[in-house]
């Protein structure tokens, strides 16, 4: 009896988790950048606010879509980034859409030359350009997630990495280090793996100072967002933490 409550009570918060995570915003548009570049980008918000979708450019050399992930902010705009397949950042968008019409700028992150989008208009969303937001199932959690964002000031990449190991069912194993200014890395306690609720799970004290966070894995990213006060972030540097969009780099 108790083992058949533990599993409704297991399903139950599962079914909560996906839930909470239900798209709730469709947008898509095209236009030009500057009124000069073709562009046409769609994407999904979902009730945790977390943004997904696609940018494309038809009369690129090698045109294809690119990932564009990233949050909607309590202010009402909306910050994606532009994702290359190995998680390397190749823009930055910022998005004002009110009344059906999309503002905003692209930014180039290596020149931070700055494009407006100019002459944008609402299309039907393109088939392909959405399903990010579909919650990724336990079974099929990648092995690498890793994100590059270019720091001017150092003129190099830099970004972090998280990498995965099985440690039975709806159990996993972390290791993760991020770098956008300082260093943030910690790992599982050996014999106390994290526990997956559907595609999230939330860690406690991954250190000394007590630092927790959740992870929510999707089918081609895992966004991780710090849950302990600001004081646990004493181990790591200044202005540090696990946050951050990862790609899946291995499955």
């Amino acid at each position: 009896m108790k083992k058949s409550l533990l599993t409704i009570l297991l399903l139950t918060l599962s079914f909560l988790a996906v839930e909470a995570q239900s798209v709730k915003e469709r947008f898509a548009f095209e236009g030009t950048l500057d009124g000069k570049t073709a562009v046409r980008l769609a994407f999904e918000v979902n009730s945790s606010n977390i943004a997904a979708g696609h940018i494309y450019y038809p009369k690129a050399k090698h045109p294809a879509r690119i990932m564009i992930i990233g949050y909607k902010h309590s202010n009402g705009t909306y910050h994606l980034d532009e994702y290359q397949a190995d998680g390397e950042i190749t823009g930055n968008l910022s998005l004002i859409i009110k009344g059906g019409k999309l503002t905003g700028q692209w930014t180039n992150p290596r020149t931070e030359k700055d494009m407006s989008f100019t002459n944008m208009r609402t299309i039907s969303f393109p088939k392909g350009f959405g399903g990010l937001l579909t919650p990724d199932s336990p079974d099929k959690l990648g092995h690498e997630y890793a994100y590059k964002r270019y720091h001017t000031g150092m003129r190099e990449l830099m970004g972090g990495h998280v990498s995965l190991k099985a440690a039975g069912k709806n159990r996993v194993h972390f290791d993760i280090c991020n770098v956008p200014s300082n260093i943030a890395e910690g790992k599982s306690a050996p014999g106390r793996p994290a526990v997956l609720q559907g595609n999230t799970f939330t860690y406690t004290k991954v250190n000394e100072c007590g630092y927790g966070f959740k992870a929510i894995f999707f089918p081609r990213f895992v966004v991780l967002e710090t849950t302990t006060s600001y004081e646990t972030l004493g181990c790591f540097g200044a202005h540090t933490a696990f946050d951050g969009i990862y790609i899946k780099t291995k499955d």
